[in-house]
């Protein structure tokens, strides 16, 4: 068992580490939201391994590297990243970053990588999970992914909420550079719905046309087609 800094200012993200992790059997021994936070975090703790994203306010997971190695060279740092990424991810390996995961990630993944820089140090690990269950995937992220070259099909899940916009952007934008990229909004079987929420749905489909991206939405409920219709977005 390891003791685990999560440095992430998504609330998601941060939860769905904490879940994983503590599942593989490594305890959670505190988080922050920037990297300030996590050098903060890091003096105070002293942890076996840090998980750090990139993208965060105040300051981001690559200088976070650099000045949580500048002191503590022996810090175990795993960045998390979007596929968009790269050239950060490459930035904060040489700054001395052990390894990355892209996000949306599984959790076999997360806990392969966790417990293979741990192990590299002579780390004591948990045992990796055999497979997936389908309550993790379902606990990470209430939306899926299908994708054959530049068309994508998002399968919108009952439970999705506000606070898996972000993510599902994340993951939408390593599609970006896809041309012409076309992406299908399947709302399947869900019926009741908040409209703040197919706002939020909005913008990122907003975000998607500045990317010369063409847009389609399928719902069994006809109210949802006819409310993003009358915003003019498709």
């Amino acid at each position: 068992m390891a003791k685990i800094l999560i440095v992430d200012d998504s609330k998601l993200i941060r939860r769905n580490l904490r879940i994983i992790l503590t599942r593989a059997g490594h305890e959670i021994i505190a988080e922050a939201e920037n990297g300030l936070q996590a050098f903060q975090e890091y003096e105070k703790n002293q942890p076996d391994l840090i998980t750090m994203d990139i993208s965060m306010p105040l300051m981001d997971g690559v200088a976070a590297v650099k000045k949580i190695v500048s002191q503590y060279p022996d810090a175990i740092i795993i960045m998390i990243s979007a596929m968009d990424q790269k050239n950060m991810v490459m930035a904060a390996i040489q700054s001395g970053a052990r390894n990355y995961i892209i996000k949306p990630f599984s959790p076999d993944k997360v806990v392969s990588v966790v417990n293979a820089a741990l192990a590299s140090v002579g780390k004591a690990v948990a045992a990796s999970p055999q497979h997936s269950t389908l309550e993790d995937k379902q606990v990470l992220y209430p939306f899926y992914i299908e994708a054959h070259d530049a068309n994508v099909r998002v399968t919108i899940k009952q439970s999705f909420a506000s606070g898996h916009v972000k993510p599902l952007l994340d993951a939408l934008q390593s599609f970006f550079n896809k041309k012409p990229l076309q992406v299908t909004f399947d709302f399947a079987s869900v019926q009741i719905y908040e409209y703040s929420l197919i706002d939020r749905l909005i913008e990122l489909m907003q975000t998607i046309k500045d990317n010369e991206g063409k847009l389609r939405v399928l719902a069994e409920d006809k109210k949802i087609t006819r409310y993003v219709k009358s915003k003019g977005i498709i």
